[in-house]
């Protein structure tokens, strides 16, 4: 029988404020539109956590990236043992030299 591993979660300080600033950018051309954003990223993260290796690995073998639902965003994460560890939620419109700056890909 093929158990399902139980990961746990670290949300780094930078994906958290990539969320919120995007989570405010939204709300502010539409009310609700900054809740639905959250809401797409909290699927996203709980289909990562549910199964991390459907998502594909980069160039550096370390860091996965699932699409958000909705939005034009990635959500990169590294898995280790038993944790997931939530890098960024970037938009796939910026220069993704900002991510190979922190050493994300």
């Amino acid at each position: 029988m093929n158990e399902r591993k139980k990961f746990g979660l670290i949300i780094s300080p930078d994906a958290e404020k990539e969320v919120k600033i995007s989570f405010e950018f939204y709300e502010k051309r539409k009310a609700g539109l900054g809740k639905d954003f959250v809401s797409e990223v909290n699927l996203t993260i709980e289909r990562i956590v549910a199964n991390p290796e459907q998502f594909i690995k980069l160039r550096n073998r370390q860091v996965r990236k699932a699409k958000v639902t909705r939005f034009p965003f990635g959500i990169y994460f590294a898995e280790k043992g038993l944790m997931i560890n939530v890098l960024a939620v970037f938009h796939s419109s910026r220069n993704p030299t900002n991510l190979r700056k922190r050493k994300i890909i």
